[in-house]
């Protein structure tokens, strides 16, 4: 494990949203992990911009399947109730369907409306319990400023610049954290789509500081 950590904004969402699809690897890796983490922007602002837009989505989608289980369910659940709803559930559609396969997977035998009601809890705890693990993330995440834009790397990490821009000045920040601490220095994300990609780890760990990629996320498939 690295001596240090640079933090993209997938594993503060991830920890501070027991609603995000990550939320267990990002928070088993920020309790566990010894490095000292570094985020170039302020915890607060990253949460502040994010925060609505993700509640607002969860609960949208929330009510939506509430909805949808009032007009074809009543009653108790039977298992195949239960095995209809979970298949109703799609991995390609709304942002809860993670959790909610999960809330589904011991129903049979429950009453719809204690189910309903549950539902429209979480619905109204996201935001409370979000608030409540960003204060205690906060803490933990040292503020990181980079002055310099290394363009020399540009050219080097063409394969992440072509792919993300975004995701290439979270490269860079990184190899500036990278440049100025002591020790090792690791790129936590929770992106695979960029930073797992072969060809983009070669690049970033040849062209720059940082020693290490730590991919923290859950696949589509729920493999680790």
């Amino acid at each position: 494990m690295a001596d240090t950590a640079f933090l993209d904004k997938g594993i503060i969402l991830g920890y501070c949203f027991y609603t995000d699809a990550h939320h267990v690897k990002c928070e088993d890796y920020i309790e566990s992990s010894d490095a000292e983490f570094y985020a170039t922007q302020q915890v607060e602002d990253i949460f502040k911009k994010a925060k609505d837009h993700i509640i607002k989505k969860h609960r949208r989608a929330i009510v939506r399947f509430i909805r949808w289980l009032q007009q074809n369910y009543s009653g108790t659940l039977t298992s195949g109730d239960v095995a209809e709803i979970r298949g109703h559930i799609h991995r390609d559609g709304d942002a809860p369907w993670r959790y909610l396969l999960d809330y589904f997977d011991d129903k049979s035998g429950t009453q719809i409306y204690p189910v309903t009601r549950s539902l429209r809890q979480i619905s109204r705890d996201i935001e409370q319990l979000a608030e409540q693990r960003n204060a205690r993330i906060q803490p933990k995440v040292l503020g990181w400023i980079r002055l310099a834009t290394y363009p020399e790397l540009k050219e080097g990490l063409s394969t992440l610049f072509e792919k993300d821009e975004e995701d290439y000045w979270i490269a860079i920040d990184a190899h500036d954290l990278g440049l100025n601490v002591d020790g090792t220095t690791e790129l936590a994300t929770t992106n695979p789509s960029d930073f797992g990609d072969d060809v983009v780890q070669e690049e970033i760990l040849t062209q720059t500081a940082i020693d290490e990629i730590n991919l923290v996320f859950v696949s589509r498939s729920y493999s680790s």
